[in-house]
């Protein structure tokens, strides 16, 4: 009898390894079984991917639930359906650039219920055609924060906002379009949401302010409803702006580019129409020269203006 012990202890001990390697390999089925899941049962993540598959509980076959949706939500980079920091992208040229909008929005976003975090490429007398051919655009737009807890998800953009030139919606909005749809193919592959930056006016030869505007107005419109994306009425809020408060100046002397009135204006537009609340109350952004009393005009227009065409990013 004691002649088996060794036999019944060796015979115990590849029993436990091998218990153990059918854990390990049970444990990471939902990993290799994720692709397989999502074919069987048409869902599709609500997390933003840049690469690889989605890995949530509660969608694989017997009800297994990932190891890595069980590292607590502060350490994870996957976008929640309600985030309070949202990641921005400005694209467009010199309108944007001048006094560096998307700063301006950061900045003045730190004292309110949602942060921003919004970048910019932003080259002088670039359209969206010249971004679509631009490959420092590309590797911007794809640009994710990488989940060291899961190498499956990453968390790209939460909004792509597209300025083009001020004359392509009044002249060639066909080739407006063309640009666009070129973008938002990139958009859409990062699982991220294109905006509308409309523009404003600006002196032209043929058209008038008001007509230049309106022929803006409806490319914008048009576009906004052709691809699905949220139009931020920037030129009209301007045109609301000039019509009631021509002391506050918001373009420079060319009659073109921003002034820091402008640009900050711009901004309380963009907090609306990003987050659903209202600019009223924000900081200047670091735009000291702005009066207190202009700051609040601004913000309080910005929110009308949101109030009158309620198109805002969208939540899932």
């Amino acid at each position: 009898m004691t002649g088996r012990r060794p036999i019944r202890w060796v015979f115990g001990v590849m029993v436990a390894l091998i218990a153990l390697i059918v854990l390990e390999i049970f444990a990471s089925a939902p990993l290799r079984w994720s692709r397989l899941d999502l074919r069987m049962w048409g869902r599709r993540s609500n997390i933003p991917l840049a690469r690889g598959n989605p890995v949530l509980g509660g969608q694989y076959p017997f009800g297994r639930v990932p190891i890595t949706n069980l590292v607590p939500v502060y350490s994870s980079t996957n976008r929640p359906k309600n985030p309070s920091n949202l990641r921005i992208l400005f694209i467009g040229n010199r309108l944007t650039g001048e006094n560096n909008l998307a700063d301006v929005l950061t900045k003045m976003a730190v004292s309110g219920k949602f942060k921003i975090e919004a970048e910019q490429v932003a080259n002088d007398g670039y359209t969206l055609e010249s971004h679509a051919a631009d490959y420092r655009t590309y590797q911007k737009m794809t640009n994710v924060w990488t989940d060291r807890w899961n190498f499956t998800n990453a968390r790209p953009w939460d909004a792509m906002i597209l300025q083009e030139h001020t004359f392509y919606p009044v002249y060639n909005w066909i080739q407006m379009r063309t640009n666009i749809a070129r973008l938002n193919t990139v958009i859409t592959n990062q699982n991220s949401q294109g905006m509308l930056f409309m523009t404003w006016s600006r002196p032209d030869f043929i058209f008038g302010s008001d007509e230049f505007m309106d022929r803006t107005d409806g490319a914008y419109s048009l576009l906004g409803k052709t691809f699905g994306m949220p139009v931020v009425p920037v030129g009209r809020a301007w045109q609301l702006s000039e019509w009631r408060r021509p002391d506050i100046v918001l373009r420079q002397r060319d009659t073109y580019l921003p002034t820091i009135h402008g640009t900050y204006f711009n901004a309380c537009l963009f907090y609306a129409y990003i987050t659903w609340q209202s600019p009223v109350g924000l900081s200047k952004g670091e735009l000291w020269a702005i009066r207190d009393d202009e700051a609040l005009y601004l913000q309080n227009l910005a929110w009308e203006v949101f109030q009158w065409r309620k198109d805002g990013l969208k939540f899932w």
